[in-house]
C-alpha cells in the first residue's frame, strides 16, 4: 500500500512542476509578445471632417 502512495506521489508531484513551468514559460512568452511591435499596421487616421450644410435655395 505504502508503494502505491509513493507512487501516486511522484506522479503528483511531476504534475506539478510540470504544470508551474508550462505557466512561467507561457508568461515570459507573453510578455515579450506584449512589447513587440504592433502586428496590425499602423494606427488609421482620423474620420475626416463632415462636408458643410448647403444652404437651401427657395424656389418660388
Amino acid at each position: 500500500m505504502a508503494f502505491v502512495i509513493y507512487i501516486s506521489f511522484s506522479a503528483i508531484l511531476l504534475l506539478l512542476i510540470v504544470a508551474i513551468a508550462f505557466y512561467l514559460i507561457g508568461r515570459k512568452i507573453g510578455r515579450r509578445e506584449g512589447t513587440s511591435q504592433l502586428h496590425y499596421g499602423p494606427p488609421l487616421a482620423g474620420m475626416p471632417a463632415p462636408a458643410p450644410p448647403q444652404k437651401a435655395t427657395a424656389e418660388v
